[in-house]
Order: structure tokens, then sequence, then C-alpha cells
């Protein structure tokens, strides 16, 4: 089992699906500050907010790709 981190979107207070895996949390912090800081959706005016989540996978059985 490994520790990497999971960028969890959300879109107002429902969170969406999300399969981003990061080896570092402040990579994955970098997506999750930029995701956050765009304007809001024209349709609903609900905001996207990105947080790090830190999860255990297995490496030899799970086939996501984790970024560096």
């Amino acid at each position: 089992m490994t520790t990497v981190f999971l960028l969890v979107l959300y879109l107002g207070n429902a969170p969406q699906q999300s399969d981003m895996y990061f080896y570092d949390i402040n990579r994955c912090k970098y997506f999750a500050t930029k995701i956050s800081k765009q304007p809001p959706v024209p349709d609903t005016k609900k905001r996207y907010t990105g947080i790090c989540k830190p999860v255990k996978i297995n490496l030899k059985t799970n086939k996501a790709t984790i970024y560096k």
C-alpha cells in the first residue's frame, strides 16, 4: 500500500467524480488552488473547489495514473 493524494473536486457542496492521484501533496495543492480560483459556472453560479485527500492504494492491483 502506498499513500498518495487524491484531488477531490466539489461543485458547490456536491462532490464530483475525480481520479487524479499525486505522489506529492504540493503538486496536488497547486491544482486544487488553481481550480478553486476559477470563476463560478455561468449556468448555476456555483464554484468549483479542490482539496487534496490522502488515500492508500495498492499499486499492484490499482491501474490508476499517479502524477509526479
